[in-house]
């Protein structure tokens, strides 16, 4: 009854205050978008006379001053809002942009161009902050999160329709007028859309605006909860940097291909309709492959479409290639959001996407504005190719194919770094996912004889099980047949039993992160050289409570010390030695505490954020190397997680019964439960 209910809850416009601030915001997101192109338009046309570098410069110099206020956080865009009232707010805004769009096509400057173009962009941000602000208090609570999502939607959707309108009053004005008043069109145009908003807005309610919302995370502590944040970044990096050059070079590359404002419009449409698109079919497209490796292979895609648009000199072409490239972006972006809902605890969520969409908006600023004015370098070059043919390579195709490259290369960096099908080949696993199907490695053939012993370890945080698990595990093990190993860390040799006294010992006092690193290590040293490799070599099963794993946990990300370099010591401590399987069991720190009356030794006695910084270090081993983990909920009971500890096993033992056995006895060993 409860999911039938909200299936049928009346959509979030339909609130009042909220609908009106929504049409307010509907026409000055118009209105702001529509500025952009038509303050683009002026740059072009008071420089036509001044060569094809100066003309590149001027819209670098538009872009510059719209898109910095856009890259600044919130706050300093709000501020001037807090001592007035919404209404007051949005009205003012619209209207002083209004003014400014009159003026830039009264004067004809360009110095005036680029300062309306700053000044107008910083009133949209003031306008924005103060939307964004205002809408969570105009909902009940259990609907602040959908208004967040209106206005979002709403601010960013206008971006075609102003690319339609500004497309379909270039063709207007190229019919009607000549010179310099076929620029001005679009903005008398969009002065009286800010106009219509400000009327608007002139219904709204007086109110406070609400202070802004926090500041996104800090990137250390987000990338610690977010064990795939690098590989975000990269990838996102690459898209929006394929989808940022477009943008940026668009003018100036659509007047090379005999375009004019209507192809520009036109290029920049499909760009924001191709993205959203992919940013809708994202979560949905090919179910069962991996989200992952669709973002790595999003991005590549996004920068072999970009190569295309830098050599193809059509511009109906070059419009739909750019709307692939936007849901290339789209669906990159998508997919990140879905990798950080799946990998973040819900509390970090939101603070890890902000912080994606902060890089985001400085990717698009340096890429938006760099382009063109590299473009200007560059210049424009005609190879010869023959007697009677020739082939243009200017200064935007230049840049396009420079960032197509660098798309290419963030592509697959990323797919490297977020790859979570290791060992699983790609075509054959894109091809399963087309017929909606997960793919499966054809099986190995078994094998009839194991000269080598197998090698488990069990791992997780304080009170997560791992004794017991691992008790439980060897008396199983020996009750068919096996010859079992069980052994500990720190301390399963005489050295390493003296060795423990002085790590987890609560009276051990200025023990450095560094040389309890080391101590851990020589310990291990001597634990794998005496006890794992002679019980390996002889064709024993070892199982172990805790091994390499704990010092990249425990050391690594709860000392906050390099992960990379204690894997190398170790790698040398042990020589290269890894279990064949980890069994990780995973419980909240707090959980685990709950279970001991009061903490026993020096490392438990860490305070609870060390703990939580342990446990996502687990986590991002295991999603690092899936095939060798085995992850299970600690919390669960104990028969379910042995029963599901036992059901991988079987996947690894070798046979109890030594081979020629059978013929002897006529009998065929199971493993039983």
């Amino acid at each position: 009854m409860t999911r039938s209910g909200a299936a049928h809850q009346p959509g979030v416009l339909s609130i009042r205050p909220l609908r009106r601030l929504w049409i307010a915001l509907s026409l000055s997101s118009l209105g702001d978008w529509l500025g952009l192109l038509a303050l683009t338009a002026p740059a072009v046309a008071l420089t036509a006379g001044d060569g094809f570098a100066m003309q590149s410069y001027a819209v670098a110099g538009v872009l510059l001053a719209w898109t910095l206020p856009r890259v600044l956080p919130d706050a300093p865009a709000a501020a001037p809002a807090r001592s007035l009232d919404r209404r007051t707010v949005l009205l003012a805004a619209d209207a002083v942009r209004a003014v400014l769009l009159v003026s830039v096509a009264l004067l004809g400057q360009l110095v005036w161009l680029v300062v309306a173009a700053l000044l107008t962009s910083f009133l949209g941000a003031v306008s924005r902050a103060a939307v964004d602000a205002t809408a969570p208090g105009l909902v009940p609570q259990d609907r602040v999160e959908d208004a967040r999502r209106a206005v979002r939607r709403t601010a960013y959707g206008a971006a075609p329709v102003a690319s339609v309108l500004f497309a379909l009053l270039a063709l207007l004005a190229g019919a009607v007028l000549s010179g310099d008043a076929r620029s001005d069109l679009p903005l008398y145009v969009t002065a009286a859309v800010f106009v219509l908003s400000a009327v608007a807005a002139f219904g709204l309610r007086p109110g406070p605006v609400a202070g802004p919302e926090a500041a996104p995370a800090r990137q250390g502590k987000v990338s610690r909860a977010v064990p795939a944040l690098r590989g975000l970044l990269v990838g996102l990096a690459g898209a929006f940097a394929a989808g940022g050059a477009v943008l940026g070079v668009a003018r100036i590359h659509v007047a090379t291909l005999h375009g004019g404002d209507a192809g520009f419009g036109a290029v920049f449409g499909a760009a924001f309709l191709g993205m959203a698109f992919g940013v809708f079919q994202g979560p949905r497209m090919l179910g069962p492959f991996s989200r992952r490796r669709l973002l790595g292979l999003s991005v590549v895609a996004a920068g072999v479409v970009l190569a295309a648009i830098a050599l193809i000199h059509n511009l109906v072409v070059v419009v739909v290639l750019t709307a692939v490239l936007g849901w290339a972006a789209g669906v990159a972006w998508s997919t990140a959001r879905t990798v950080v809902r799946d990998s973040a605890e819900e509390d970090l969520r939101g603070p890890a996407q902000a912080f994606l969409r902060s890089a985001v908006r400085v990717v698009l600023l340096v890429v938006t504005v760099a382009a063109p004015a590299l473009a200007g370098v560059i210049g424009r070059h005609r190879l010869e190719l023959g007697a009677d043919s020739a082939y243009r390579f200017d200064g935007p195709n230049a840049v396009l194919l420079g960032v197509a490259l660098l798309a290419l290369v963030a592509g697959l960096v990323a797919y490297r770094r977020l790859d979570d099908r290791r060992g699983i080949p790609l075509v054959p696993d894109l091809g399963a996912a087309l017929r909606g199907e997960v793919y499966t490695p054809p099986a190995a053939e078994p094998q009839t004889r194991r000269d080598r012993g197998v090698f488990i370890a069990f791992e997780g945080g304080e009170g997560a099980g791992k004794t017991t698990q691992a008790r439980l595990t060897a008396i199983w093990l020996r009750d068919h047949g096996y010859d079992v190993v069980t052994t500990s860390e720190p301390g399963a040799t005489k050295i390493g039993m003296r060795l423990r006294a002085i790590l987890l010992d609560k009276e051990t006092k200025d023990l450095s992160s560094r040389a309890e690193t080391l101590l851990y290590a020589a310990d291990r040293a001597n634990h794998v050289a005496n006890v794992i490799e002679p019980a390996l070599a002889r064709g024993a099963i070892v199982v172990s409570d805790r091994y390499v794993d704990s010092s990249l946990a425990y050391q690594g990300f709860g000392r906050e010390q390099s992960a990379d370099e204690i894997a190398e010591l170790n790698r040398w401590a042990t020589g290269g030695l890894l279990p064949d399987l980890t069994v990780l069991l995973d419980v909240p720190p707090e959980t685990g505490f709950g279970r001991f009356a009061s903490p026993a030794d020096r490392m438990e006695s860490e305070p609870l954020e060390f703990h939580e910084r342990v446990r996502r270090g687990f986590r991002r081993l295991a999603e690092a190397d899936p095939d060798r983990y085995l992850v299970i909920d600690a919390s669960l009971p104990q028969e379910e997680i042995t029963r599901l500890i036992r059901d991988r096993l079987h996947e690894i033992l070798p046979d109890p019964v030594p081979a020629g056995t059978e013929d002897i006895t006529s009998t065929f060993p199971a493993i039983a439960d």
